[in-house]
């Protein structure tokens, strides 16, 4: 199985698809979002509050660049697509899948408010962040998943495309 690169908003399903392709076939997995947590020692949330959105992008940017093809499956952050240089570090050795799930869906699994550590401005809606992101996930995917499908799906359609 090649490389893959999980993109896609909170809530998407990008860890939970990650770690099933990880276990099902033995495959390393990173989480992005963890590796941040790991450094700073807080939540997402938490290194939002005291350092600001920027800061979790730059220190997302940071983890990606960080990253090499020894790591087969990983999980990035919402925010990764603000940074063409990740994406673009990313694209050169694994395949990026988006994971497209329906707004009220994303809503349904995180809420409307943000406690995700979203690495946006206070004040922006979960609504509003999913327009502004949508085309940039299209924009860097090289292939696109229905994020409203069950996981067994997602893995089966994942490692048709990827054994390819």
């Amino acid at each position: 199985m090649d490389n893959i690169s999980f993109i896609g908003m909170a809530g998407c399903g990008k860890s939970t698809l990650g770690k099933a392709i990880s276990e099902k076939y033995g495959l390393s997995f990173i989480d992005t979002d963890h590796l941040i947590e790991s450094e700073y020692k807080m939540t997402l949330e938490d290194v939002k509050k005291e350092f600001g959105y920027k800061f979790v992008r730059s220190a997302e940017e940071k983890a990606i660049l960080g990253l090499d093809r020894t790591t087969k499956i990983i999980s990035t952050g919402g925010s990764a697509i603000y940074s063409s240089i990740s994406m673009h570090h990313l694209m050169s050795f694994s395949k990026i899948i988006y994971i497209d799930t329906p707004l009220d869906e994303i809503v349904k699994r995180i809420g409307i408010g943000q406690k995700r550590g979203l690495a946006v401005p206070d004040g922006i809606s979960v609504s509003d962040v999913y327009l502004e992101r949508k085309p940039l996930y299209e924009k860097f995917s090289q292939l696109t998943v229905d994020g409203s499908k069950s996981i067994e799906q997602l893995v089966s359609e994942v490692n048709i495309y990827t054994s390819k």
